[in-house]
């Protein structure tokens, strides 16, 4: 009996591999393929030691990472690290942490390998140590925190499991008795596990135990032969379904199945044969989780990550990591594994911590490993395209050509193809019949795949009227390529047509075609890098679209990238650096609609417009891939949140899969869209605050808010608080709104690099700041409020207001009274002052009227007042009907003093000219400086001929003066003088100064030195 119990035991087991064999094979292709891509933080992210032991979420939602150097916090944006200070008894209680859990109210608790364990009060920012119980050994070393069900923990030490109970602070510890078979079967705990209903699982280094009902229940663990096993279980978890899964130190993986209705409640312990130490990549497995549903991920010493179907127990992948990928796990030894509240996975590693989002199944990225040799054998894909069995083909930049069987989960390479992989495949054309050309070595050899033979031949090429193969479409029965110019080639004879750029405007826009496409029946659009063509296959013809800056409804950008025509006919033009243009025809004008930056895109160089079942277009662009509507053209930016691995995307590189599925070749691997299963991120996350400082010093607040109110005293005028919005899938497409309520009138708008809030002398009130936030797709995320007290100084107070007031009615009475005889005094002496001021302020206005009309160098007349005295002379001259006569005069070659003697012996010199004329001159004449070296004199009562003498005088006067020159010696100047004397009543002044200044101008020209009067007098005198 026993053995045919063998037999049929390994009958099972081999039946179990089968199974498993068999689902591996039937499990979906781009599962198989896929990439798990993770973004890595360690010590330039400020953890502050590189191993990680312990990962957990509390309440509020912020992650925690206990190290061997110390406990951080993380908010997305920074870690926050908190240390053991000896002097200190609510800091840490070690700095080597060994694990962390949460209770039901979502508190952290902390163990250490040191023996501390602590509850951590987020108000305070303190540590709350609970010792060992009194009068026992020392606790030794912590390997294991559980809650239990309440406010308190369990705990597996090197000396026994503790019970806590943190309301009353009591500590129970349970130990082994020798000869109770219900204590615990050993005192040194490896690990626990509080599942669902209640039970707690103690793995000891003796023994696995149920406690329930106040006892330890052993519970064997069963082996594939189906013999004990005597083995240390490491490491728990419990999934979906309410399996308890199981790894041991040396005997790989297990689980113990729930059977309600049973005694115990649960089935035996049961090691899975297939999923041995060999299967999990090392004999040590640390940490177990589910992460999707039906999941369980491993994590183990030096194997990486290994993912098992909790269903068949199936080996779905392996993560490891990879000094090729940026993405990759950032090391093979992990310690700790976490599913956060919104899905996201977070592995601790020996080199930091390591988080990915599986919940991004609608984009699965594909990159080339170092570990395997059927993986994507190149991390550039230059050029995809699909042939009618389903199957894609891939164009690489060092390694040729892949086909990948997205059913299968494979790539293929080429057979008898080995000069495929001396260069580039830049582009594929495929033939209705599945026939595929490609051109390889950088576009330079043009190749054939034959479907029914599976053999490559190199095929002819005319590169004489050519160059490089960019890509290639079937049309029209005939080969298109994008060679340069256009070209046309028939397969069956082998004969070409070439279409070149020419003199004639309907030929090609320019030699430099990167893509062409089918636009219908007997036309193609060819887009070039200096415009878009549309061919007319009938008359051979070429119509141009080209960018005009002039023109917002031109085509974007002349360097056209990537066209695609959609199920409503629309085209759609994709370009580098102009974004996408969308072309409609009105009246029978074309026109694009530009879709850029302003509009969403995430960048404006687009590799590839593909559309999907449902109509919407896909654009792969140089900063992660855009979705668009085609009704309302609104477009969602998706990036590495979103899945979106790969940073940029190579130009025309994509192809649509019959089963809907899109691809996209980058630079980095392969984007592989599954558009059904784009959905939006909901995950509402909790909005926290993440720092408080006061007048510049940091304050614990509760990161939740609440009722408890933040108190600042009077001389506490400027506070900061810091938020955040623990959404970890994009925190850097997160933003937020804030408003302090009895102070801001509406919302503050701010983005991840600015999440404080500051507000500097608020008036003593009671205030509520209320901060929220939307995540990366623009869902409202939930709320935090901080209630903000800022109490007033003492004078500030009601009662010494009040005192204030009675004082000052009862000093205003006072005043009153003593006011009235001070004013009435001070009337009186206002009275005599004010005659006083009103003399003085007459005095000073004519003075101030009197600078304002004199000339500040020569202290005559300016212009202004002059003009005014003039007007007034002229009108009493007429009323009187008497003469009067003016002369303007200009001092003969002045700029030549300037520039031989300077500006200051200029002015000196305008000076004694002025003074000598003034010396002149009755009293009653208007002497004015007009500006520069021109003066003139306004003569009352005076006719032509006593006006000549006059003038004859100042102008003999003048010439016989001489000017000592400060550099030594003396010069003499001239002067010329217009007269010009009053016509009649009806003469205005302007008239007047017109005729003397021509007049004087007449004895410039004359000579100078010498007076003429105006048309009407023949009289002049002129010098020796």
């Amino acid at each position: 009996m026993a053995a045919l119990r063998q037999i049929l035991t390994f009958l099972a087991a081999l039946l179990t591999i089968a199974v498993i064999a068999t689902d591996s094979i039937a499990a979906d292709g781009w599962d198989r393929l896929r990439t798990i891509v993770f973004s890595n933080l360690g010590r330039a992210e400020g953890l502050p030691h590189p191993v990680t032991m312990a990962l957990t979420q509390d309440g509020d939602g912020f992650l925690w990472v206990g190290t061997q150097g110390g406990l951080s916090r993380y908010d997305g944006y920074r870690f926050r690290t908190f240390f053991h200070r000896d002097e200190d008894l609510s800091s840490l209680p070690g700095n080597t942490i060994s694990d962390l859990t949460t209770d039901s109210a979502g508190r952290l608790w902390v163990g250490t390998l040191s023996g501390g364990v602590a509850r951590f009060d987020p108000a305070t920012e303190q540590f709350r140590s609970f010792p060992a119980p009194s009068g026992g050994s020392a606790r030794g070393s912590v390997w294991r925190l559980v809650g239990d069900g309440g406010e308190g923990v369990w705990v597996g030490t090197n000396n026994g499991l503790e019970h806590i109970d943190s309301k009353s602070g009591t500590v129970t510890r349970y130990v082994h008795r020798d000869g109770d078979a219900g204590s615990l079967p050993n005192d040194r705990i490896r690990s626990l596990l509080r599942t669902r209903d209640g039970t707690l699982w103690v793995a000891s280094y003796q023994g696995l135990v149920r406690y329930r009902n106040g006892a330890f229940e052993p519970v064997k663990v069963i082996g594939g032969q189906g013999q004990a096993v005597d083995d240390v279980i490491v490491a728990f978890a419990e999934d979906s379904a309410g399996r308890v899964w199981f790894s041991t130190s040396r005997s790989g993986l297990g689980k113990v199945d729930p059977m309600p209705g049973t005694a115990s409640g649960w089935s035996v312990a049961r090691l899975l044969p297939p999923i041995g130490p060999a299967t999990l990549s090392g004999p040590l497995s640390f940490t177990l989780m589910e992460g999707r549903k039906g999941e369980i991920w491993v994590g183990g010493l030096t194997g990486g990550i290994t993912v098992i179907s909790a269903e068949t127990g199936a080996v779905i992948r392996t993560i490891h990591h990879d000094l090729a990928l940026s993405g990759s796990l950032a090391d093979d030894s992990v310690r700790g594994l976490l599913r956060d509240r919104s899905g996201l996975i977070w592995a601790g590693t020996n080199v930091g911590v390591s988080v990915t989002n599986l919940a991004n199944d609608a984009i699965d990225t594909i990159m080339p490993s170092s570990g395997t040799v059927d993986g994507l054998p190149d991390a550039n894909v230059l050029a995809v395209d699909q042939t009618p069995d389903g199957r894609a083909w891939l164009g690489l930049k060092g390694s040729g050509v892949a086909v990948l069987d997205p059913k299968r989960g494979t790539f293929d390479r080429l057979p008898q193809a080995p000069d495929l992989a001396t260069g580039a495949v830049v582009g594929f054309a495929v033939e209705p019949n599945g026939g595929v050309w490609i051109g390889a070595n950088s576009g330079r050899v043009l190749y054939r795949y034959d479907q029914q033979t599976q053999r490559v031949v190199q095929r002819p090429f005319p590169h004489g009227d050519g160059g490089q193969i960019l890509s290639g479409v079937w049309y029209a029965g005939a080969l298109w390529f994008a060679a340069g110019p256009l070209v046309r080639y028939d397969p069956a004879t082998g004969e070409t047509r070439v279409y070149r750029h020419g003199s004639d405007p309907a030929s090609l826009v320019d030699d430099s075609i990167n893509v062409m496409l089918p636009a219908g029946e007997g036309a193609m659009w060819v887009a070039t890098r200096h415009g878009l063509d549309y061919f007319d296959l009938s008359t051979e013809q070429f119509r141009h679209f080209t960018h005009d800056r002039s023109d917002p409804q031109s085509l974007p950008e002349d360097l056209v990238s990537t066209l695609l025509i959609d199920r409503r006919g629309r085209l759609w033009v994709g370009t580098l650096g102009g974004g996408i243009g969308v072309m409609e025809t009105v009246d029978g004008r074309s026109r694009f609609h530009r879709l850029s930056s302003p509009e969403g895109l995430p960048n404006v160089n687009i590799g590839t417009l593909l559309e999907d079942h449902a109509g919407r277009i896909w654009a792969s662009t140089a900063d992660g891939i855009a979705v668009i509507d085609p009704d309302n053209l609104s477009i969602q930016a998706l990036g590495r949140g979103d899945g979106v691995a790969i940073p940029a995307y190579w130009v025309h590189s994509g192809a649509a899969l019959p089963d809907g599925t899109l691809l996209f070749g980058g630079g980095g691997g392969l984007t592989v869209v599954h558009p059904d299963r784009l959905t939006t991120w909901a995950y509402r996350a909790p909005a926290v605050v993440t720092g408080v400082r006061v007048n510049g010093h940091a304050v614990p607040v509760a990161p939740g808010g609440g009722a408890t109110a933040l108190v600042l005293a009077p001389s506490e005028r400027n506070i900061e608080v810091e938020f955040a919005v623990l959404d970890y899938s994009a925190p850097d497409r997160l933003r937020y709104a804030y408003k302090l309520e009895g102070f801001d009138e509406d919302w503050i708008t701010t983005d991840v690099t600015r999440r404080v809030a500051a507000y500097t002398n608020l008036s003593p009130a009671h205030y509520r700041l209320l901060v929220r936030g939307t995540n990366r797709d623009g869902v409202a995320t939930d709320a935090v409020e901080l209630p903000i007290i800022v109490q007033p100084a003492w004078w500030q107070t009601l009662w010494f207001r009040f005192l204030l007031v009675l004082l000052f009615l009862a000093g205003m009475a006072g005043l009153v009274y003593g006011r009235t005889a001070f004013l009435e005094r001070r009337r009186r002496l206002l009275e005599e002052l004010v005659a006083r001021q009103t003399q003085d302020l007459i005095e000073a206005n004519r003075r101030l009227e009197e600078l304002a009309s004199r000339d500040s160098l020569t202290e005559i007349y300016n212009r202004r007042c002059f003009l005014e005295l003039a007007e007034r002379e002229l009108e009493r001259t007429r009323r009187l009907e008497r003469s009067l006569s003016l002369l303007m005069i200009d001092v003969d070659h002045f700029k030549r003093v300037n520039d031989t003697q300077g500006h200051a012996s200029g002015d000196q010199v305008l000076c004694a000219i002025v003074a000598t004329i003034k010396a002149a001159l009755r009293t009653s004449d208007l002497f004015a400086r007009l500006g520069g070296e021109e003066l003139v004199v306004l003569m009352p009562e005076t006719d032509g001929a006593a006006a000549m003498v006059v003038a004859e005088r100042l102008r003999s006067a003048v010439a016989v003066q001489e000017h000592p020159m400060s550099a030594g010696g003396a010069l003499t100047v001239t002067i010329s003088v217009g007269l010009a004397t009053l016509s009649g009543p009806s003469e205005t002044l302007a008239t007047l100064l017109d005729r003397a200044d021509r007049a004087l101008y007449a004895a410039k020209r004359a000579g100078r030195n010498r007076v003429i009067e105006a048309p009407g007098s023949e009289r002049e005198i002129v010098s020796p």
